[in-house]
């Protein structure tokens, strides 16, 4: 897949975290999202609230290790995840260590595509990292 429609892909993947973010702001602090620019919500979650990063980042793991591997979601993401060398669909550790590295990228997402961008094969960092690849179907 060209490295603009996964990165499109990818967004639109943040756009539904930025909600799931903005639930835990109004669970963990009682405070509503939208009275803070999103520039700032990196500083609300890390400011002593451990549990909010930490759901955070445990939330998109489960978020894209089913969300990029469940049959009927990638349908319509007109993409799958396969491993490079074989071509086969990763077993579960690698889809959650893949998962796990992506949902770190949700405070950095600009690093992703720079690193997309000038790696040679322009994968995705977590994908060059686990050894995956996203094919278009």
């Amino acid at each position: 897949m060209h490295i603009i429609s996964r990165y499109f892909l990818y967004l639109m993947d943040c756009i539904v975290m930025l909600a799931v973010i903005g639930v835990q702001l109004v669970i963990f602090r009682g405070e509503w999202p939208l009275a803070y620019d999103t520039d700032r919500w990196l500083g609300l979650l890390l400011e002593g609230h451990h549990h909010i990063y930490l759901t955070t980042l445990t939330g998109a793991t489960l978020y894209w290790t089913i969300a990029d591997y469940r049959p009927k979601l990638t349908r319509f993401r007109f993409s799958r995840v396969l491993m490079k060398q074989t071509g086969a669909v990763p077993e579960l550790g690698v889809r959650i260590s893949r998962s796990l590295i992506k949902s770190f990228t949700l405070f950095g997402g600009g690093v992703l595509l720079l690193f997309a961008l000038f790696s040679k094969e322009h994968r995705f960092l977590h994908d060059y990292l686990v050894g995956t690849e996203r094919v278009k179907e």
